[in-house]
């Protein structure tokens, strides 16, 4: 079996002081269903203690990005997109 990884961009809600752009690795192919991305998602910041994390799940031309609620962000998780 091949792991595949998906980088996801996780973007601020509101896009408060200390809030940045990050992005996080999930065990998914590159052309999961959304679905299938909120869950990953939703389990990522759960583990973290994060349960409110994910706002919602959107779309542009680079593919999907989460939209996290402000909060979330006073946590370390991601890596900064520069």
């Amino acid at each position: 079996m091949r792991r595949t990884a998906l980088a996801i961009r996780c973007v601020p809600r509101f896009g408060y002081d200390n809030t940045d752009v990050r992005v996080v690795d999930l065990d998914l192919p590159h052309d999961a269903p959304e679905d299938a991305l909120r869950q990953a998602l939703t389990f990522y910041f759960a583990m973290r203690g994060l349960n409110e994390a994910v706002y919602d799940i959107e779309a542009d031309d680079r593919g999907f990005f989460a939209v996290v609620n402000d909060e979330a962000f006073a946590s370390d998780w991601g890596t900064p997109l520069l």
